[in-house]
């Protein structure tokens, strides 16, 4: 199992590092670059080919990859008209873009077939169980919204994100006309009776017996009536033991079970049950338009987290590396293909969103470079660039080597 998940994550990590660099060969073409090598992985080369101009390879580290373009370093750069540092800085730019941009519209589509394979969660409960608004009260019945039949929360809250909306609500035999205010749909929190609709298995709800239809009535002397009350629970009983009483056809059972905590960080209480979610599958327009905005929002997400990182907001034992990807992949496995899939959209869109980062040795600081370059009409000194690129290099070594050493440490901690 250790092995395979292993390879798994190898298998994906390798994709999308093929992605990112198809991106830079592809464009590199389309300018009529010659592009000597094409590799999958650093280090010494495991297996190769060469097909015309170009060497095809996969190397023996599989944390990046490399497109070898001919004199893409001022060393090398001998004024060829096919060489890179030959070409206009647009095409330059467009080429170092390219491999991040790959990464963005990967992303995009795996975000896209998910929601057309997969579907949304959309709870179609409409009776009301906790509410943050005065007007509202715990057991209303949502019957309208904006005139229309309801028809689930996902359509609920798409629908108040961009506006106010007007309810019709059953309260005790009468109906009551309300305007919800823009967003107010977040203070809502729908009835989701506390029944189990998955275990994972190895997890310690499986090892305890609890399987698909239990209902959980109490943790530790608190009675549950209400999904979102299991999680408030388990969310403090990180690495503690607790009694759980359940129903099954019937019949009352309870048993002592050692709560995980959560692989990341290590505070939420987690047993590996979750909660059924009715699913439908969109349209393609709308799919397309979650995707988008879901591509939108995970950038913009990592993007702080990593300025939260420099300005000191994030701390550096939060940002996890290819352990704890590799981690984060093992435990997708576990709960379904689903997940799995979608998480490889987020690392997608991680490796574009990083690769952008105006840092010596990554691809946003080449653009960097040759913007500079196009503002003050003239090359930067070519011991001063190799210089940065090597600095940025033993920088990125030195950052790997920590965030790796918080890994194994998370993995390890109890």
């Amino acid at each position: 199992m250790f092995l395979t998940t292993i390879l798994l994550a190898l298998f994906i990590i390798g994709i999308l590092i093929f992605v990112h660099e198809l991106g830079h060969f592809l464009f590199a073409k389309l300018f009529k670059v010659k592009v000597e090598t094409f590799s999958i992985g650093f280090g010494p080369v495991i297996k190769s080919f060469k097909k015309g101009e170009t060497t095809y390879a996969i190397s023996l580290l599989p944390i990046g990859g490399y497109v070898k373009m001919a004199g893409d370093e001022p060393n090398s750069y001998q004024g060829y008209p096919y060489e890179f540092l030959s070409k206009p800085n647009y095409q330059k730019i467009l080429i170092v873009l390219a491999g991040p941009l790959f990464n963005i519209i990967f992303g995009f589509l795996i975000f896209y077939t998910y929601f057309q394979v997969f579907g949304i969660n959309n709870i179609k409960n409409p009776i009301i169980y906790k509410s943050e608004i005065p007007e509202i009260q715990k057991g209303d019945i949502i019957l309208e919204v904006n005139g229309k039949p309801f028809n689930g929360w996902f359509f609920l809250q798409r629908e108040n994100e961009k506006k106010d909306i007007q309810l019709k609500i059953l309260r005790n035999n009468d109906t009551i006309n309300l305007t919800l205010k823009k967003n107010n749909v977040f203070k809502l929190s729908p009835k989701i009776e506390p029944i189990i609709d998955n275990v994972i298995k190895d997890y310690p709800a499986y090892q305890a017996g609890l399987r698909k239809g239990d209902k959980i009535i109490e943790i530790d002397g608190e009675k549950i009536e209400d999904w979102s009350e299991i999680s408030n629970v388990l969310s403090k009983k990180a690495n503690k033991e607790i009694k759980l009483k359940y129903e099954r056809n019937g019949k009352i059972y309870e048993v002592q079970i050692k709560v995980k905590s959560d692989f990341v960080e290590k505070k939420q209480g987690r047993i590996g049950i979750s909660k059924k979610f009715e699913k439908f599958i969109p349209n393609p327009i709308l799919a397309f338009n979650l995707a988008f905005e879901k591509t939108l929002e995970s950038s913009l997400l990592i993007f702080k987290t990593l300025i939260g990182f420099f300005t000191g907001e994030t701390p550096l034992s939060a940002v996890g590396g290819p352990i704890m990807i590799g981690k984060t992949i093992s435990e997708s496995t576990k709960i379904g293909i689903d997940l799995l899939l979608f998480l490889t959209g987020l690392i997608s869109i991680n490796l574009a969103v990083i690769n952008l980062l105006p840092i010596p040795a990554l691809d946003g600081s080449h653009i960097l470079i040759f913007l500079i370059e196009g503002i003050l009409r003239r090359k930067i000194n070519p011991k001063f660039y190799f210089a940065i690129q090597l600095v940025g290099f033993v920088f990125l070594i030195i950052l790997m080597i920590i965030i790796t050493f918080f890994d194994i440490y998370r993995i390890l901690m109890p």
